[in-house]
């Protein structure tokens, strides 16, 4: 009898299956498997998290630590925020892209105009209340340390839609043209934005000002930050020490508050 047995479901493995992997095939067994290694993998990074934390508070002066924040790192426990981080890299945004940006919304601006909805992607219908102040501050601290990770997702078209630019449009006057609309975002195109990514992700987050950028932008949260919200909302404290991880390396960390916020680990050039 072979002295091998699958870590979750105990069944016989043979050497061979042993030495490639303590779990079976079966799917319920991989996904164990999966799962104890994203639990293992969190535990290990809070744990570095925590040792990060302690070796900013040792040694960085207090002077350069707003009195605020200093006095709540003494007393409060911080939350932490595990989160993905952004790793492309910063390149000159190119006229080809801007175009592409560009006929993309010259299109949905003829569509809006003889209220043709169904012409091109509908992304989101809907815009979401505004979150309260403190909370969106927080909500944008811990973006900010990740610097964009769900923003490659805007390529060339930035989730701009039928409904953004049917809201966009309804805020404008009468005599608004397509002319005053490409010009409007060429304003915003940034010199250099992320490879692979969102053309108005710069080097210091969105260049679109709140009110032009996507009902997608605007609403979405990332699942990560969704779980930093519910403990920001199920504590009194906002104290937070967060970290953006690609894979098993923790490449940003920032402290702050919903007042204060500081970058403990820059992105090397």
């Amino acid at each position: 009898m072979s002295p091998y047995q699958c870590a979750h479901c105990k069944e016989t493995l043979s050497f061979i299956e042993q030495a490639r992997s303590p779990y079976c095939e079966k799917p319920i067994c991989q996904r164990a498997k999966v799962q104890l290694y994203v639990a293992e993998n969190k535990q290990r990074l809070t744990a570095q998290v925590i040792a990060e934390l302690e070796k900013f508070i040792k040694h960085t002066p207090t002077r350069k630590l707003p009195s605020r924040l200093r006095k709540e790192l003494k007393k409060t426990s911080p939350l932490i925020a595990l989160l993905p981080a952004n790793t492309n890299q910063l390149t000159e945004l190119g006229q080809k892209r801007k175009l592409e940006f560009l006929r993309h919304v010259s299109m949905i601006y003829k569509d809006v105009k003889t209220h043709n909805p169904s012409a091109n992607r509908v992304y989101s219908e809907q815009l979401e209340p505004p979150l309260p102040k403190n909370e969106a501050q927080l909500l944008g601290n811990a973006c900010a340390t990740c610097m964009g990770y769900c923003c490659r997702l805007g390529q060339t078209h930035a989730f701009v839609d039928y409904p953004t630019l049917k809201n966009l449009l309804a805020s404008k006057p009468a005599e608004f043209s397509e002319k005053d609309l490409l010009d409007l975002y060429s304003d915003y195109f940034p010199k250099q934005s992320y490879q692979n990514s969102c053309v108005f992700q710069g080097n210091k987050g969105c260049t679109l000002p709140r009110d032009v950028r996507s009902i997608t932008c605007n609403n979405f949260l990332c699942d990560e930050v969704k779980k930093y919200r519910h403990e920001v909302l199920q504590t009194d404290s906002e104290l937070t020490f967060a970290v953006a991880v690609d894979k098993k390396t923790i490449v940003f960390t920032s402290v702050y508050s919903h007042e204060n916020f500081i970058r403990v680990k820059e992105k090397k050039a």
